[in-house]
């Protein structure tokens, strides 16, 4: 039974029942079997078992027969369950049976009713089995404990709570716990907007439940794949796993889960315009939540306003918001509020009620804004804007452009942008706490650049153009189009074709899509600055190929750096000249496979430090270059750091991307976690590595990686890669790029003029697959360099 066989454990319970069918020996089986019954969700079986035998005479199988009648009535009755808990719990005490006292307290902590209440029992059960060392019971107080914070939406607390829980169980072989951590981890992930980690999550604990025979916890595990699935836009999957978990529900006499399926399947019908279907289901969930959890029954209540309002039926929909509105609050339900408030912003905009429309999307926000800053680490943070803001933003910046407010627009959208990066750099000074838009025009006229900021939406795409001290929008081709012609470029570029050779007709669409509307306003010669949002973060635009006079690439004519948004970028022509100091760490000593040697590293650092006077120079390579050097090296102190070396990208976790050092002890790793946390003001930090920029784009964050951290820690500047660089070109690269940097040029410029040497080469190096990897990274407007000249 502890290890989750519960078929298993009851085949063995009921034949000792037989052989032993009297005293205590016949009531300890029975009590295991019907334990087992009520968690195989086979309750009727279990009620018959305990009821037709008597009373036990033993006080503490007495008080385990009372606990297992309680968790029979724990859904129906649960005043009754409760009482019975209650009465058991003495009866444990007083026998002073204390795995019986912790399951107990684990028992009334799910039915306590308050987050306060719930944690007092779930902890006083952890200490009881802390005491009896039994991992078992440690495994379920920790589900416990992460679960009662994932309920109050405090999702990136629950999650220790639970990692912690599953590392137990797993231990100890408690495979119901490792079924329960991992989907509570899946719903975290999902509900901080993680749908890749949630999804494995679920399908790893709906196949455990279901190899377990836990049909009462399957059902919910189905529902959130379907979930996820609703939310990549799969309707027919989603529906699937819907119905699959309403029936299963349906059969374990689950009806909380029951509803929650049909509230998804109402959902599902929605978003396939069926508004008959999604009545009816909404009509029979809500039949159900009547009297039940307060806040699915906001929830429930939103879906309703939601089909009416798609019905045309207004005024009724804003009643039914208005209420939600009013009972969310008291039901703890954030996600519920800020969703109605965007909804009733959507019918106001449709009835031509501007004023109260920008109102109630500000409302909307707002609630989002208050759980974000709730909310305790980056990673959190980040993929919650991912899955919850976005949206919301979206269709208010819709509303500012259908309206006219172009401006607005553009500083909304700007608002969702880079957000943990620059309230970090607005903390160190780097970032004023306003965005000033007439600030950043001025700057960008005198600096001769001109700023392109993105924005993609599922029906129809932005681009402002800031320059010549101007603003304009354009408007683009809808966001799946854009990136999925982003998709197949890139792997055009990465797998070393030559897009100008094949007159690649997605070229010609690409840049049609992303700059033939703004093209005529950027003249040759020009700095640019790319704000991207989407797959674009995943595009190196220099390597766009124009179509006139001749087809060539963009590089050629424009300077390009990118930037996580406007609000990060500065023109500070005030900051102080100083003289180069150059710290470098590479050419570490690698071992096992995993990464390859560089044969040219060494001819990289040679090119890099002959650009700087030797006494400026600082440099850890061979086995000095450890992990631990970087932040004792007081990294602050210099105006340039270079690294030449390997780096790995996490996609599920960018902040443990890490830059490959020698060893020092276990640790050879540099971690973009801990790059972030230590300050700097360099004009320029260069990670001459493999795909080093960052491996997944956030909605409200950007490209999170390396550059990302560099940035947030001060850097001005900051080259990395989109894709794995050659190391056979590397040197020569770096060579030209710091040449002319040392001779004044912006690292864009200087970048550029060395990415156009290898371009205008003979032979294989001239692909953009060589040249296009490296790209600028900056929160500056192209001023000239603050170093002096070398």
């Amino acid at each position: 039974m502890r290890a989750g066989d519960f078929a298993l454990s009851l085949a063995q319970a009921q034949e000792d029942m037989r052989r032993w069918p009297e005293g205590d020996s016949g009531w300890r089986f029975r009590l295991l079997a019907a334990e087992d019954l009520i968690s195989l969700g086979r309750t009727k079986e279990a009620s018959v078992l305990l009821e037709k035998a008597g009373i036990p005479s033993n006080a503490d199988l007495r008080a385990r027969w009372t606990a297992d009648r309680g968790r029979l009535l724990r859904r129906s009755e649960p005043a009754k369950a409760r009482k019975l808990f209650e009465e058991a719990l003495e009866g444990a005490l007083n026998a002073r049976d204390v795995e019986l006292v912790c399951i107990l307290r684990l028992r009334l902590g799910e039915i306590a009713g308050s987050f306060s209440k719930t944690e007092a029992y779930y902890r006083a059960a952890l200490a009881d089995a802390e005491r009896q060392r039994d991992p078992y019971l440690i495994a379920w107080a920790r589900v416990r404990l992460g679960y009662n914070r994932a309920s109050a939406s405090r999702f990136d607390e629950a999650i220790p709570f639970l990692q912690e829980a599953l590392q137990t169980a797993q231990q100890c072989g408690a495979r119901e716990f490792v079924a329960a951590a991992t989907g509570n981890l899946g719903w975290c992930y999902w509900r901080l907007g993680d749908l890749d980690k949630a999804m494995d999550a679920f399908v790893q604990a709906e196949a455990l439940t279901e190899r377990l025979g836990l049909r009462d916890s399957q059902h919910r595990w189905l529902g959130a794949i379907g979930n996820i699935y609703l939310a990549r836009g799969d309707f027919d999957r989603a529906e699937s796993f819907e119905q699959r978990a309403a029936t299963l529900a349906g059969e374990v006499g689950n009806d909380e889960w029951q509803a929650m399926a049909r509230h998804n399947l109402a959902q599902i019908a929605v978003e396939k315009g069926d508004l008959p279907t999604a009545r009816s289901y909404s009509v029979k969930e809500l039949a159900i939540r009547i009297g039940g959890d307060s806040s699915l029954l906001a929830s429930s209540e939103l879906t309703a306003a939601e089909i009416e309002q798609l019905s045309g039926k207004y005024a009724l929909a804003e009643r039914d918001l208005r209420a939600v509105i009013r009972q969310a609050p008291q039901a703890n339900a954030p996600d519920v509020l800020w969703e109605a408030y965007a909804n009733l912003a959507s019918l106001y905009s449709e009835r031509g009620n501007r004023k109260q429309a920008a109102a109630q999307y500000r409302n909307a926000i707002d609630t989002i804004d208050r759980e974000w800053n709730n909310l305790r680490t980056d990673e959190s943070k980040t993929t919650f804007l991912t899955l919850h803001l976005v949206g919301v933003f979206q269709d208010y910046v819709g509303f500012l452009i259908k309206t006219g407010r172009m401006e607005a627009a553009l500083e909304l959208a700007e608002s969702a942008r880079a957000r943990i990066l620059s309230l970090r750099l607005e903390r160190l000074g780097a970032v004023p706490p306003t965005f000033d838009l007439a600030a950043l025009q001025r700057a960008a006229q005198a600096s001769h650049t001109v700023i392109l900021s993105y924005w993609l939406e599922p029906r129809r795409s932005s681009v402002w153009v800031i320059g010549s001290g101007r603003l304009a929008r354009f408007d683009l081709p809808p966001g799946k189009e854009i990136d999925g012609l982003v998709r197949k470029y890139t792997e055009t570029i990465t797998q070393g074709r030559d897009p100008l050779a094949r007159n690649d007709a997605g070229a010609s669409a690409l840049y049609q899509a992303v700059l033939g509307p703004v093209a005529k306003l950027i003249p040759a010669g020009s700095n640019v600055i790319v704000v991207p949002d989407g797959e674009l973060h995943q595009l190196n635009f220099e390597t766009l190929v124009v179509p006139r006079p001749q087809p060539h690439y963009w590089i050629e004519d424009v300077a390009v750096a990118t930037a996580p948004s406007l609000r990060v970028l500065t023109g500070d022509a005030h900051r102080p000249v100083r003289p180069p100091k150059l710290l470098i760490l590479g050419d570490p000593v690698l071992s096992g496979p995993e990464f390859g040697s560089l044969p040219n590293v060494k001819n990289e650092i040679a090119a890099v430090e002959a650009c700087f006077r030797a006494a400026n120079v600082v440099a850890f390579t061979g086995a000095r270059a450890v992990p631990g050097e970087y932040a004792k090296a007081s990294p602050a102190n210099f105006t340039h750091i270079h690294f030449a070396t390997h780096a790995t990208a996490n996609l599920e976790s960018p902040l443990n991307s890490a830059i490959i050092l020698s060893h020092q002890g276990e640790t050879y790793k540099l971690y973009a976690r801990d790059v972030a946390d230590v300050p700097l003001q360099a004009d320029l930090v260069t990670l001459s590595a493999c795909k080093s920029a960052g491996a997944k784009a956030y909605s409200g964050e950007g490209l999170m990686g390396f550059a990302w951290a560099f940035l947030q820690a001060g850097a001005q500047n900051v080259i990395a890669t989109l894709w794995d660089e050659d190391d056979a070109v590397s040197a020569g690269l770096m060579r030209v790029l710091y040449k002319e940097i040392a001779a004044g040029q912006t690292p864009a410029r200087a970048l550029r003029a060395s990415k156009l040497t290898l371009m205008r080469s003979a032979g294989p190096y001239r692909l953009p697959y060589y040249w296009g990897p490296l790209q600028v990274f900056t929160r500056e407007i192209a001023i000239p360099s603050k170093t002096a000249p070398t």
